[in-house]
């Protein structure tokens, strides 16, 4: 299977590299896209391999994965990885989501940091367990972990979105059309080596807010999935 990975990077220039590398083995191309970075993580992420598109200064993970997901489409892969490009996810547990799509019969494997390994604080992990649940409540299906930024698509599958959340409230989004679309869905462990840095709870707030007024929208029919 043709498989591209992308990576959302803002001023990881000291890392991207590392990562794209470490990335590179699993996949047959790396896409990183560094838009607003204010130092030079396209370029590392360029002489590490990767295919950067070029840098604007639309700020945001959610701007910078539908710009990614465009860039991926134009290589016509069959299987999408998504993961954050700042450590938290190990690019060699790529081949534990890819194995449930090579096996068949699945459209998204989410890595699950509460089946896996998780390293954070009592009021991070309270507030996943809120958002879980409201996704209970909007869609009738139950997942571990929604918020989730290590997932591999089936490619027609996550290209049909027409996603549109600027910032961290892209995750909610893809799940919450993955899941009113009923895609497939099969959850694996995955470790998340340490507490997610620059996530407050302002931000977790912000998320909960987008989750009751998109979730709402699809389930009434307002938004399409």
């Amino acid at each position: 299977m043709r498989t591209v990975a992308i990576l959302p990077a803002y001023n990881l220039e000291a890392g991207i590299g590392d990562v794209v590398r470490r990335t590179l083995p699993f996949v047959e191309r790396v896409i990183v896209v560094a838009d607003a970075s204010r130092d030079a993580t396209g370029e590392a992420a360029r002489r590490a391999g990767a295919l950067v598109p070029e840098v604007r200064s639309e700020r945001g993970k959610g701007r910078a994965l539908i710009r990614g997901i465009a860039a991926a489409r134009e290589l016509d892969p069959d299987i999408v990885v998504l993961l954050d490009a700042d450590g938290q996810h190990l690019p060699e547990e790529i081949p534990v989501l890819l194995a449930p799509l090579a096996a068949g019969g699945v459209d998204l494997v989410s890595g699950s940091r509460l089946r896996g390994q998780l390293r954070t604080s009592l009021v991070n992990r309270f507030g996943n367990h809120v958002l879980r649940l409201m996704s209970f409540a909007i869609t009738g299906r139950w997942l571990s972990d929604t918020e989730t930024g290590f997932r591999a698509f089936r490619a027609r599958a996550l290209f049909d979105m027409p996603l549109s959340a600027p910032s961290y409230e892209i995750e909610s989004e893809i799940m919450l059309r993955a899941l009113a679309r009923k895609l497939a869905i099969v959850e694996v462990p995955i470790t998340v080596p340490f507490a997610v840095r620059g996530v407050t709870v302002r931000d977790g707030l912000k998320v909960a807010w987008y989750k009751l007024r998109f979730g709402l929208g699809l389930r009434t029919g307002r938004i399409a999935p």
